[in-house]
């Protein structure tokens, strides 16, 4: 097979696949890695993706910017799914952390009906409303200027409470996930909140419906971390689920990954 068939071929896995494993192409084509490399040089040259390790991923779209009300439908559905998957993760008793958006809410949601008992710390007013429901959950809500448009709060007096408190786990919902850049957001205020959540706990949850990923956004909040644990729903592609697998992240799209 000619170098540039091999490519047409390659090209159009990745816009079916999302992501290819250099794994798969070395067995696919029975190529050496040195082919591959080329091949996917090759066409990163095109545009045609974006080369990462142990493979390659579609070229990263930039996310547009929705307002809350217009995010608060999107992908209910995928939000749903991968909020019960993430109150599995959490431990009785535990002191979480929780942050702001729409996903949040379904999140709360989730843990709302669930039967834990839980210290929770939050900067989102939805959040605390919904939580305030129960008296499962002791709550702290991390006060300061209100940001009307994402019912939550930010700047100087929410940013030195989340300093000196400490979580076991955080949960982080950002717009955008990518292999190269990280996870990404687009409000300057909240992102310095969502930092500050990140190194206030011992563990980071990112949960992000799988039509986030290999997106980017205006702002990034932190680099991929093989420490953290990224939860998603089960739409997900396997291909570039097991990209992400090779790159050593751990990530939960069904209850399988639980186990």
């Amino acid at each position: 097979m000619l170098a540039k068939e091999r490519q047409n071929i390659i090209s159009e896995l990745i816009k079916t696949k999302s992501a290819v494993t250099t794994a798969y192409l070395m067995e696919e084509f029975g190529i050496s890695d040195e082919t591959v490399r080329r091949d996917l040089l090759a066409l990163e040259r095109e545009g045609k993706l974006r080369r990462v390790h142990g493979g390659a991923v579609i070229p990263t779209e930039m996310k547009p910017f929705m307002s809350f009300q217009s995010r608060i439908q999107s992908a209910k559905t995928e939000k749903g799914l991968l909020s019960e998957l993430a109150v599995q993760t959490i431990n009785n008793g535990e002191i979480i952390g929780v942050d702001s958006g729409t996903t949040a809410v379904e999140f709360a949601e989730a843990l709302l009906h669930s039967p834990l008992e839980l210290t929770v710390v939050t900067h989102s007013l939805d959040v605390f409303s919904i939580l305030s429901q129960s008296s499962n959950f002791r709550l702290i809500l991390c006060g300061g200027h209100f940001l009307k448009d994402e019912n939550a709060f930010h700047g100087m007096l929410t940013l030195e409470t989340l300093k000196n408190l400490h979580v076991q786990k955080a949960f982080v919902f950002p717009s955008a996930v990518s292999l190269s850049q990280g996870i990404c957001d687009f409000n300057p205020e909240l992102a310095q909140v969502q930092r500050q959540l990140i190194e206030s706990a011992s563990e980071v949850m990112v949960l992000a419906d799988s039509g986030k990923f290999e997106a980017n956004a205006l702002l990034k909040i932190s680099d991929i971390n093989s420490n953290f644990t990224f939860i998603t729903d089960p739409n997900l592609p396997d291909a570039l689920k097991q990209l992400y697998l090779e790159n050593n992240i751990k990530i939960i799209s069904s209850k399988g990954d639980l186990q």
